[in-house]
């Protein structure tokens, strides 16, 4: 759930309604709060001074395949050839498809490209071999103009159509797409006249990722702040800093697979566990692919969710399975139309869902503790991001120490770690952030348990905890800028109606994260509650990587 108020220009048209004429940087309007320039990839070629410039972009079908299925690439380019390579991008990357010569051509990129999809034709096909492994595959496509080389990667999930591996480890792909601004669009800003600040509530699988959110350079900075503000200093975001200066998209380190899911993938190769691969959308479409498996694993930013993929993940766990959440902000319903082809999800205007006006109207696409929709996340994952969300960004929580406090040092999950009551953990990685779930809590005996209104599952235990905010405040420095704003108005609304009270708004900034477990019919779960565990084991932070061994081992049937 990342609110940001983001103002744009409309987007402008050539006669034929067929080409991009809006610059990449577009000028914000003076009433938006935030004055983060809105900046994003995409085609040069109808620019005075940059017709014909060397470009490539490629999408494929689909997201997900299964051996035996054909892929197809779809490519627009300003050469008359590229090369397409295929990589299963682990521990380490193998290449395991090039060809070369494949004809190509540039297309123009409609006017609703987000919506719609670009609408390219294949460029070319593969088929996937019988015997290739699971896997989360990058693709690599290229051109060569004179010594100009140009490569843009896009990827895609090889699923398991037999379970091999005790963990199946779901992709966040519905929180990539939300993300995904290539072209100037995504589910929070962008170039669509019809809704405030350009967002697009419907987003399509066609068109190509946003630079960063499959590949990214090492040391690109992490949303979490890197350093401790100074009293009187003013916000900074060092990903957009980044990213405005090397090309980047601004939201590459808000999701995707470079910056979170492979963290944990390579993570576990590099340990022996053995991950059976699917994504989100496998789970809305085709929830056979739980079959066999002991556990699910998710990790990093994992928002957006439809209603079908929870129902998949709640009777998995109810009925014996296991869920390890190494990630954080369980926040947003979506639906998956046309086939999954199109991502829909309303956030703040679900009023306008044209759900609201048929029987399905609990499928409205809005917060999961919407009233509306009346299904408390914590009832899925164990915590919510409503109750939880920023740390370590712009002025939210920023001096946070990046680490969790430990309440109930004699949890299972905490075994082996040498973790004592009050002690911090997490925090040389900072770990928490940046966006967190949490619970509405009270303390009993000195210790936190879930309120009745928390929508926490019975049994649910507090591990460790930190604190979090909704809005990001403004002190009032000279050259101030606020990427987050205030959303408590928006939220409390959301929760409370019309007749919210200012202390029920006030309290919703009072947010935390948690570590919890909890049980769930024959089941389990386990949630770090935060997008940034990835990163301590990343940079191997020692209780971190023993609190997921301890889940792992445990959740597979390896431990006792």
């Amino acid at each position: 759930m990342e609110a940001e108020g983001e103002g744009v220009a409309a987007l402008s048209l050539d006669s034929d309604g067929e080409r991009w004429t809006a610059p990449r940087h577009i000028p914000r309007p003076q009433a938006f709060d935030a004055t983060v320039p809105h900046f994003y990839e995409a085609p040069l070629d109808h620019l005075d001074g940059f017709e014909g410039a060397p470009e490539v972009w490629c999408y494929t079908s689909h997201l997900t395949f299964a051996p035996g299925e054909t892929v197809q690439f779809h490519v627009s380019t300003t050469e008359p050839t590229v090369e397409i390579e295929v990589v299963r991008d682990g521990l380490k990357p193998i290449s395991v498809y090039r060809a070369s010569g494949i004809s190509a051509a540039h297309h123009p990129t409609p006017e609703r490209y987000y919506a719609t999809g670009c609408d390219w034709p294949v460029a070319h096909e593969w088929t996937i071999p019988d015997d290739l492994p699971s896997g989360f595959y990058l693709v690599l496509t290229r051109i060569n103009r004179d010594g100009v080389r140009r490569e843009y990667e896009h990827g895609f999930c090889v699923r398991a159509t037999t379970s091999t591996q005790p963990f199946l480890f779901v992709l966040a792909t519905s929180t990539w797409l939300a993300y995904s601004d290539w072209g100037g669009t995504n589910n929070y800003a962008g170039l669509d006249p019809t809704y405030p600040n350009g967002f697009s509530p419907r987003i399509s699988i066609h068109k190509p990722w946003a630079k960063g959110m499959m590949a990214v350079p090492e040391g690109a900075p992490r949303k979490p702040h890197e350093y401790r503000p100074l009293p009187g200093s003013i916000p900074r975001y060092p990903p957009i800093e980044f990213a405005f200066t090397r090309g980047y998209s601004k939201f590459y380190a808000s999701a995707g697979w470079a910056t979170f899911d492979r963290l944990f993938a390579r993570w576990a190769e590099r340990h022996g566990y053995g991950l059976d691969f699917a994504t989100q959308h496998d789970l809305h479409f085709r929830p056979e692919v739980l079959d066999g498996h002991r556990c699910i694993v998710t990790s990093g930013h994992d928002e957006y969710w439809s209603w079908e993929m929870r129902d998949a993940v709640d009777g998995f766990v109810e009925g014996g399975g296991k869920l390890a959440r190494f990630g954080g902000n369980f926040a947003s319903q979506i639906r998956l139309e046309d086939g999954g082809l199109t991502q829909v999800c309303y956030k703040e205007h679900a009023g306008k869902d044209p759900i609201l006006e048929t029987e399905d109207r609990h499928l409205r696409t809005s917060a999961w503790d919407d009233p509306a929709v009346g299904r408390p996340g914590a009832q899925t994952v164990g915590a919510c991001a409503i109750s939880g969300i920023y740390a370590l960004v712009g002025n939210q929580a920023p001096r946070h120490s990046g680490a969790y406090t430990v309440y109930r040092p004699k949890h299972w999950a905490l075994a082996g770690t040498d973790l004592a009551y009050g002690d911090d953990f997490g925090g040389s990685a900072r770990i928490f952030g940046y966006e967190v779930d949490g619970l509405d809590y009270t303390m009993q005996n000195r210790l936190p348990v879930p309120t009745p209104e928390s929508g926490a599952l019975e049994g649910t235990q507090i591990i460790a905890m930190g604190l979090a905010s909704i809005d990001e405040p403004d002190h009032g420095h000279k050259g101030t800028v606020r990427f987050y704003g205030e959303p408590t108005p928006f939220v409390g609304k959301l929760l409370y109606g019309d007749d919210a009270t200012e202390d029920q708004v006030a309290g919703l900034n009072a947010g935390n994260g948690v570590i919890v477990s909890a049980p769930k019919g024959a089941g389990e779960i386990f949630c770090a509650g935060t997008c940034e565990w990835v990163n301590g084991l990343k940079l191997g932070e020692p209780s971190v990587e023993q609190i997921t061994h301890n889940v792992l081992r445990r959740f597979g049937g390896t431990a006792d």
